[in-house]
C-alpha cells in the first residue's frame, strides 16, 4: 500500500503523529492519556480566566454604582492573583508529587513494519473479496433488519405454504405463481404478472411497495422464503402475507429461535448503526404484540409470533401508497 494511503488511513481513524517511510509505520501510542493532562489544564485556565472576567465585570459595576474604595480593590485584586496563583503551581506540585512530567510527558511513538501492514491489508481484502456485496449490511429507510442469513438456517416453502399464500386477496398483493418478475426504480415497483400485466405501486412505504412487513433484503434466505425479485437491495414478495410468513420464519431461524423478544431486537437493529434503539424497537414491540419482552421466540405460539410479526410492520412503517395498472 502506498505512503500516502496508510498516512491518510491512520490520520482518519484518529491516529496522532503519524508518520510513514518506506520501511514502518509510526504512530502515537493510542492508550497514552498524557496529553489528556494538558488538555484538562488548558479548559481549567480558560474557565479561570472566563471566571474572573465575570467577578471584574461584577465588581466594576458596583463601583460604578457605590464608589471606588481603594481597599476593597486591593482586596479583589489580591483574590485574583491568589486564584491565578493557585493554577500556576498545580502543575509542577503534581509532576513533583508522582516524580514525573505527568504535565506535558510525550507518548511512546510505536512502529510497525511496512510489510506487517501490507499483510494484515491483504488478508483483510481476501476475506472481503470472499463476500457478495449484495448480501453485505443494509440500512434500510425506517430501521434497520439486521444480517443476512445464509440458507443453512432457513427452509424452503412447501407446496401447502405457498397454496395457502396464493388464496389470498388481490387487496394484498398477488399469487406466488401469477408474478414473472419485477420492475422498479425510484419510489416505484412494478409487478409483472405472467400475462403480461404490470401493476405500478408508487408513494406508500418502502416496505408496503414491496410487500415486505419486516424489510428484509434481497439474499437467499429472501429467494427460498417467496420473494420474487428485489427493489433496490430490498427483497420484494408477491404479497404481504409471503412478506409477513418471510419475516416469521427470519424470526424462527437458529439466529433468533433461543433468543428472548428483547435480545432479538440488538441483533434485528444492533445499537450504534444508523438511528437504531433496540430496546425501545423491543418495547415497542411488547406493547403492541402484548408479548413479554423475556419471552423466548421458541416459547410463543403461531398467533404470539404473528403478533410480534404485525408489530414489528407497524414499526417498519407500513403505509399503503397508490396502485395502477401501466
Amino acid at each position: 500500500m502506498e505512503q500516502d494511503t496508510i498516512y491518510n488511513l491512520l490520520t482518519n481513524s484518529g491516529f496522532e503523529k503519524v508518520l510513514v517511510d518506506s520501511d514502518f509505520v509510526y504512530f502515537q501510542d493510542p492508550s497514552c492519556i498524557f496529553p489528556a493532562f494538558d488538555t484538562l489544564l488548558e479548559y481549567a485556565w480558560i474557565a479561570i480566566l472566563v471566571f474572573i472576567a465575570i467577578m471584574l465585570f461584577g465588581w466594576g459595576m458596583l463601583y460604578i454604582k457605590n464608589g471606588i474604595k481603594i481597599d476593597t480593590l486591593f482586596n479583589n485584586a489580591k483574590t485574583v492573583i491568589l486564584i491565578l496563583c493557585i493554577l500556576g503551581v498545580v502543575k509542577p506540585i503534581v509532576n513533583l508529587v508522582y516524580g514525573d512530567n505527568l504535565f506535558g510527558q510525550q507518548c511512546e511513538i510505536k512502529q510497525v513494519s511496512r510489510a506487517a501492514v501490507n499483510e494484515l491489508l491483504e488478508t483483510r481484502n481476501k476475506k472481503l473479496g470472499k463476500s457478495d456485496a449484495n448480501l453485505l449490511y443494509e440500512n434500510f429507510s425506517v430501521i434497520d433488519s439486521g444480517p443476512v442469513y445464509s440458507d443453512e438456517s432457513v427452509d424452503v416453502l412447501n407446496e401447502e405454504e405457498i397454496e395457502t399464500i396464493n388464496q389470498e386477496s388481490e387487496t394484498t398483493g398477488y399469487k406466488v405463481s401469477d408474478i414473472a418478475g419485477v420492475e422498479s426504480g425510484n419510489g416505484y415497483v412494478v409487478y409483472i404478472k405472467k400475462d403480461g400485466t404490470k401493476i405500478k405501486r408508487t408513494g406508500g412505504s418502502v416496505s408496503w411497495r414491496n410487500n415486505n412487513p419486516g424489510n428484509i433484503i434481497n439474499s437467499e434466505f429472501a429467494m427460498t422464503s417467496g420473494a420474487v425479485g428485489k427493489a433496490g437491495r430490498f427483497a420484494v414478495f408477491p404479497n404481504e402475507e409471503t412478506g409477513l410468513q418471510a419475516t416469521i420464519k427470519l424470526l424462527r431461524s437458529k439466529n433468533y429461535v433461543n433468543l428472548t423478544l428483547k435480545r432479538v431486537y440488538q441483533r434485528w437493529a444492533p445499537k450504534g448503526d444508523g438511528n437504531n434503539n433496540p430496546d425501545a424497537y423491543a418495547n415497542r414491540v411488547a406493547k403492541i404484540s402484548g408479548v413479554s419482552l423475556d419471552r423466548k421466540i421458541n416459547e410463543l405460539s403461531n398467533e404470539e409470533i404473528m403478533r410480534v410479526a404485525r408489530a414489528m410492520q407497524q414499526i417498519e412503517g407500513w403505509s399503503v401508497g397508490k396502485e395502477q395498472r401501466v
